[in-house]
Order: structure tokens, then C-alpha cells, then sequence
């Protein structure tokens, strides 16, 4: 009795899934089918099936399918065919998809579009107004950051030209004290080693300001 329910319920399956189009052929199918097949090897239906639904899918394992339908299948011009229909309706899928992600991309574009305000300008803007913003446009102001290293490469320039003026040692161990503020900490190195050189009698706290730097 159970066998007969079992066969029933393959039976039923197996009709559901014929009468389904090709374009909505999923993974569910596949391994009903799947299943199928191990459980009635000898059919070559369940193996036609599957070479056509794992085409259709795309799937990691169509050739599999494709060598075992061969073996069982008898008529290799309608298996042929079978599998080059399914290869149509796998590009048709493509194209589909392909479609609609085109038209949702273009929705997200005109939605950006159709959203976008010029900030701080009125509805009706003035030609003042257009030529300050503009303005603001061609001459952005500079981050925080960006102000912080212009102003540090400006301090760098000054201390050079202050260098002949001013004792050598003091302008460039500020230039040294200055790199190290920009992480660039081989320039440090490099000019407190050459003040150690030029002014031996603080050649120890130099040494100390080196080592302090290759262990920070």
C-alpha cells in the first residue's frame, strides 16, 4: 500500500513538473528530479530531465547530467535537441535579467535626478547666486586635514627661508620636528643626524631624538 502512495506521489510530481514552462524551471525541480532519477535509474526520462533543467539553470553540474542522459538515452538527436532549447531559454534568462537590472539601474539614476537640490540656492536663483556658487564649485574650501597639511608644507618653507637668518641648528630641527608630525620619520632621522654632525656638543640629545623615533 505504502509503495503504491510512493509511486502515486512520484507519479504526481513528475506530471507537475512536465507541465511546467521552461522559464520557471528552478533548483526545486532539479533536485525532485534528481531524486528521481536515483530511484529509478533505468528511466531515461528523469536523465533527459535533468541534463534539461540543470542546462536551463546553468548549473555547476550539467555536464554530469548531460553524460549520464547520454548513456540512457537511445535517441541522441532528440536529446541534442532537448539541450539546445534549453540553452535558447538559459540565454532568454540572461536577456531578462539583464533587462531588468538595466531598467532598475535607470530608475535609481532618474530618482537621483529628479531628487537632486542644489544646496543653500533658491527656486528661482538669482544670477548672483549662480555665480557664488559657481564660485564655491571652481574653489572648494579645504577639509580640516587638507588645511592641516597645506599649513604644515607653508611652515616648512618659511623655516627654510628663516634657515639663513636664523641658527642653523634651531631651523632644522624644527624642519626635523616638523616631518615627524607628517609621520615622515626617515627625513627626522636624517636631519638630526646631520646636526649631530654640525653641532657635536649636542650630538647626545640628537642621539636620544633618533632613538626616540625608531622606537615610537
Amino acid at each position: 500500500m505504502q509503495t503504491k502512495v510512493r509511486e502515486l506521489m512520484d507519479k504526481t510530481k513528475l506530471t507537475n513538473i512536465l507541465s511546467m514552462q521552461d522559464d520557471i524551471l528552478s533548483m526545486q525541480e532539479l533536485v525532485l528530479v534528481q531524486r528521481l532519477a536515483e530511484k529509478y535509474p533505468f528511466c531515461s526520462l528523469f536523465w533527459v530531465l535533468g541534463a534539461k533543467i540543470s542546462t536551463i539553470l546553468n548549473s555547476f553540474n550539467q555536464k554530469e547530467w548531460l553524460s549520464k542522459a547520454g548513456v540512457f538515452v537511445a535517441d541522441r538527436e532528440r536529446l541534442k535537441q532537448t539541450i539546445l532549447s534549453a540553452k535558447e531559454t538559459l540565454e532568454r534568462r540572461k536577456e531578462l535579467q539583464n533587462a531588468m537590472l538595466k531598467k532598475a539601474n535607470s530608475k535609481d539614476i532618474i530618482t537621483e535626478i529628479n531628487s537632486y537640490k542644489e544646496e543653500n540656492l533658491s527656486e528661482n536663483p538669482t544670477k548672483e547666486e549662480l555665480i557664488n556658487r559657481f564660485l564655491k564649485i571652481e574653489n572648494p574650501k579645504l577639509s580640516p586635514k587638507e588645511a592641516e597639511i597645506e599649513e604644515t608644507e607653508e611652515n616648512i618653507d618659511n623655516v627654510i627661508k628663516r634657515s639663513a637668518k636664523e641658527d642653523i641648528s634651531f631651523a632644522t630641527e624644527t624642519m626635523a620636528k616638523i616631518y615627524l608630525k607628517q609621520g615622515n620619520k626617515d627625513k627626522a632621522i636624517k636631519i638630526y643626524q646631520q646636526l649631530m654632525t654640525s653641532n657635536p656638543k649636542k650630538s647626545i640629545y640628537f642621539a636620544n631624538q633618533i632613538e626616540k623615533i625608531k622606537n615610537s
